[in-house]
């Protein structure tokens, strides 16, 4: 079928972005880098991703979806190959960049593919979209750090290698299903895209999506660091990292395949009080099994809240601007993951601990709750249920 098709080629996307972020520092450092440098060829390629996908959609629903992604794929894969034979850590910097840039154009023609294919089942094909690139988050940082014992650059030749075969598959298995956008209807593509935002449910769906951007970076520094203040060790450590990332990754096929029957917002509304309480029980814990347990929970949660925005917005967007629509949706989302780290780390100088950061973790879940309850769901459950008669 077109969407695990789509699913298998995202895996390998987004495998092979991560596949070389454990080795980054220590090869920047080799290159010459200081600590702000190492630091910096680690947010390149994300910050680029940030402020390009806000854009890049447009080019996706211009030139056709399935040819933008191969693009991407390719131009990703050049730039990983490259950073094989790179001598100096600026132009690490500078392929970062790069790859970040093939990231952005390769998102919202995947978010397109996706969205088009899906014929009214948005959240089954989504839910399968997102568990894919869960499923490779968990695999990708163990799978660098194996690939390292054999040299720093090895990483990077696998994330080549994997982004170019990305592209072959797209190239020769997947066709292009809507017509291309004429290349005259530039300002008219800018003007439907403004009309989607002025949509005040979009905002809502932003939202909805924030609460899992806006406490995942911060779990994400502070639980592992938690764990190491409480004597775990780091394989006891890399399994509550674990669990949080398995149960992401199945929430998120069975969410989407349950939103398409019993409707959208239920599914939000369960996944924030999940979130509050996990957060909570992440600042009480004192144990492995207790940490592990409750990023789980936080992994139910987060997975749920993130997925419905996703599909909400899909929901409301016309098949023909969706690349532009959905990347720019997912752009605005991504901005939170360079505030929250950043609040985060201010306040703990102050603080001097981490639970009460835990529990800043879970404030927009809150604001999250209360306007899930005015929104309109976007599938009702009387209309799944008349299309399953």
């Amino acid at each position: 079928m077109p969407i695990y098709l789509i699913a298998l080629t995202s895996f390998v996307l987004f495998l092979s972005t991560q596949v070389g972020v454990p080795v980054l520092p220590a090869l920047a450092a080799d290159l010459g880098a200081d600590a702000r440098g190492m630091a910096a060829t680690l947010a390149a390629a994300l910050m680029t991703l940030v402020l390009l996908q806000f854009f890049s959609g447009l080019l996706a629903d211009r030139y056709g979806r399935r040819r933008v992604l191969v693009a991407g794929a390719f131009l990703g894969g050049i730039s990983s190959l490259l950073c094989v034979v790179v001598g100096r850590w600026q132009f690490l910097l500078l392929l970062r960049i790069l790859g970040g840039a093939a990231d952005a154009i390769a998102m919202p023609a995947l978010l397109g593919l996706t969205a088009e294919i899906s014929e009214g089942r948005h959240g089954t094909a989504f839910g399968i979209l997102r568990s894919s690139q869960g499923l490779s988050f968990a695999v990708a940082p163990a799978m660098g750090g194996w690939l390292s014992l054999w040299g720093l650059r090895v990483p990077f030749l696998t994330d080549g290698l994997l982004s170019l075969l990305a592209g072959v598959i797209i190239a020769f298995a997947m066709g292009e299903r809507v017509q291309v956008t004429s290349t005259s209807r530039t300002a008219e593509q800018w003007g439907q895209l403004k009309s989607i935002f002025v949509d005040r449910r979009v905002y809502a769906f932003v939202l909805f999506g924030a609460v899992n951007n806006f406490a995942f970076p911060i779990l994400s520094s502070f639980v592992p660091t938690k764990g190491q203040l409480l004597g775990l060790a780091p394989w006891q450590v890399s399994l509550v990292v674990a669990s949080e990332a398995t149960v992401y990754t199945i929430s998120s096929y069975l969410a989407g395949r349950l939103s398409d029957r019993w409707g959208r917002r239920i599914f939000v509304l369960v996944a924030q009080p999940l979130i509050i309480l996990a957060c909570l029980g992440l600042a009480w814990s004192r144990e492995l099994q207790s940490l592990a347990a409750f990023y789980a929970l936080f992994g139910l949660g987060g997975s749920m809240t993130f997925l419905m925005s996703s599909v909400m917005m899909a929901d409301i967007t016309p098949g023909d601007r969706c690349a532009a629509v959905l990347g720019a949706f997912d752009a605005l989302i991504d901005l939170v993951i360079f505030v929250a780290p950043a609040l985060a780390l201010s306040l703990y100088g102050p603080l001097g601990r981490i639970e009460p950061l835990l529990l800043l973790a879970s404030v927009p879940a809150w604001l999250a709750l209360a306007i899930a309850w005015r929104v309109q769901d976007t599938r009702p459950l009387v209309l799944a249920l008349d299309q399953m008669c």
